[in-house]
């Protein structure tokens, strides 16, 4: 009874916090070329399009004789428009259903003496596991394409090999609103504090560039929230901490909540902390699986529901009632 009252406490903190927030965008004008005019939702007036404009669900984006527009989406991938043409921009199809429901039904489950394998067992057996990317191809890890609650975010990348050095971009695909640039050794980065303040609310690119080797490079989104967004969120992720019974329900409710908010690199950093604590879980490894498809990394996906098939039968075999009682 005690740990469903905790449970009932940590859904109202959920629900209160994701009803407070805003309608998230659904892609980002990167690339503005000729005459290209935007129609906001429920407006019948036309705006000039411009580089780093997000777009909401109901949006309309048409071209003129020489127009073009490319529009980042949550989802990793740019989307191009050509010259005379119009199109309605439509909402993010979730990969599934809602995540909050299936996270919430994994908390629940912890709770209970007998839990069924069989949907998770047919889930990761209809995947097939692939190869993470090749040494030689850069890969942006954090963040990508994501709001962050950080205003000097730290950078990640994938190493490559025989790389001279990364140069590192933070800015916007037009090169007279660089921001900042620098060349370092290692693939990592705290962006530093005699840098450019980054503007909350305010969509950036970051790039890097494997030095002295062809082809190597890649670009990504992030956006910082305000200050006061970001506070208002890290309180209700204290609040989840005291309240949960232990690690793993508060990182599964915890990543559910910040992906509410599109802070999906941070859900995905309070998961990889979980599986630390918990290697053999599979409820996080499935959850990163859906973080990294939404963020443009469908290789990532795969690896984590692959691993998450291998350790339903760890867990099987120290059995759910144990776990439940942690």
């Amino acid at each position: 009874m005690k740990r469903l009252l905790v449970g009932f406490v940590i859904a109202q903190v959920l629900m209160v916090a994701v009803a407070a927030k805003a309608e998230n965008p659904v892609g980002v004008i990167t690339e503005v070329k000729g005459q290209v005019q935007i129609k906001r939702a429920g407006k019948s007036s036309w705006q000039p399009a411009r580089v780093n404009m997000p777009v909401y669900a109901g949006d309309v984006l048409r071209t003129g004789s020489n127009g073009r527009v490319v529009v980042w989406t949550p989802t990793g991938r740019a989307q191009s428009l050509g010259p005379k043409k119009t199109v309605s921009i439509n909402p993010v199809k979730s990969p599934r259903d809602s995540l909050w429901r299936e996270v919430w039904g994994s908390f629940v489950s912890r709770m209970k003496t007998n839990f069924s394998e069989e949907n998770l067992a047919t889930v990761a057996a209809a995947r097939t596991p692939v190869s993470l990317p090749a040494k030689n191809r850069l890969v942006l890890l954090s963040p990508r394409n994501t709001k962050v609650l950080e205003e000097r975010p730290t950078f990640v990348w994938t190493e490559v090999e025989n790389a001279k050095g990364y140069r590192v971009t933070v800015g916007f695909f037009d090169d007279e609103k660089r921001v900042w640039e620098t060349v370092v050794n290692r693939n990592s980065l705290r962006y530093p504090d005699d840098a450019p303040e980054l503007k909350p609310g305010k969509i950036y690119i970051w790039q890097v560039e494997a030095i002295g080797v062809p082809n190597a490079s890649e670009s990504a989104w992030f956006a910082v929230l305000h200050p006061a967004e970001a506070r208002d969120i890290k309180f209700a992720l204290q609040q989840l901490k005291n309240k949960a019974p232990d690690f793993m329900a508060y990182s599964l409710a915890a990543a559910s909540f910040l992906e509410s908010h599109g802070c999906y690199s941070e859900a995905i950093s309070i998961l990889k902390a979980a599986l630390k604590q918990y290697p053999h879980q599979p409820e996080p490894r499935f959850s990163l699986a859906s973080l990294y498809e939404t963020i443009g990394l469908p290789e990532h996906a795969q690896q984590m529901r692959a691993e998450a098939r291998s350790g339903i039968s760890s867990v099987r075999s120290l059995g759910w009632q144990v776990a439940a009682t942690h």
